[in-house]
């Protein structure tokens, strides 16, 4: 297991911030939200927990359990360590099946991270995997319809043609219901933001790019 640097004032700093905040934190460190007005990313980080939290207490599992009804679920050694990401898994749609792929290496860096901010028994491995189930599960329900409903209540307009408004995708607000989400449906004591933040924490500390919301998950079609 590759060892997390110890961004240890960050943790501190962390471990006091809301949800709330820190998710207005990593919108606001995805790209096209540069320069973009504090209170507008505070609402829509507000608008993406409450309805990633919303998802899950409405949400029934399928007979798959988490990761969604019908999606096969593969785990991998290797894979989530990425250049300026750590990948802990991704939910691929495809016309086959869906599919959830899990990555060992990105879940131990996880735990080397809760581990170096003395947070190790908020985030046992077992849980850790299960709210990455469940946030590619999110995912999976956003890809499939839920994700228009989220961009009609975060309310972004991209366009306006005289009297006709073009509602624009927010950047990063599917992730933060996601955790949410996982959050929520999860065993975790911690909330995954935070753990999210501290990856983030870590990989800024290394010097790697920073321009992500830290431990990345990808959705939707895949080649």
């Amino acid at each position: 297991m590759t060892a997390p640097p110890r961004p240890g004032a960050d943790y501190g700093r962390i471990s006091a911030a809301s949800d709330e905040d820190l998710a207005a934190e990593l919108l606001a460190l995805t790209p096209t939200h540069e320069g973009r007005d504090p209170g507008q990313l505070r609402d829509w980080a507000r608008t993406a927990l409450a309805f990633g939290r919303e998802l899950a207490d409405t949400a029934r599992a399928g007979p798959a359990g988490p990761g969604g009804a019908g999606a096969e679920v593969t785990d991998r050694a290797t894979g989530g360590l990425r250049p300026g990401e750590v990948l802990l898994a991704e939910y691929l749609h495809r016309a086959a099946g869906d599919r959830v792929i899990v990555y060992a290496d990105a879940l131990d860096y996880a735990r080397g991270v809760a581990e170096a901010a003395g947070w190790g028994r908020d985030y046992p491995r077992a849980a850790l995997r299960g709210a990455a189930l469940a946030h590619e599960e999110a995912h999976r329900m956003l890809h499939r319809g839920h994700g228009r409903e989220l961009r009609r209540r975060l309310g972004h307009t991209a366009l306006r043609l005289g009297p006709l408004r073009v509602r624009g995708h927010v950047a990063g607000a599917d992730e933060i219901a996601a955790h949410a989400y996982a959050g929520r449906r999860g065993a975790l004591r911690r909330s995954p933001l935070a753990l999210t933040a501290a990856i983030a924490a870590t990989l800024a500390h290394r010097g790697t790019d920073q321009h992500g919301p830290g431990p990345r998950t990808t959705s939707g079609d895949r080649p």
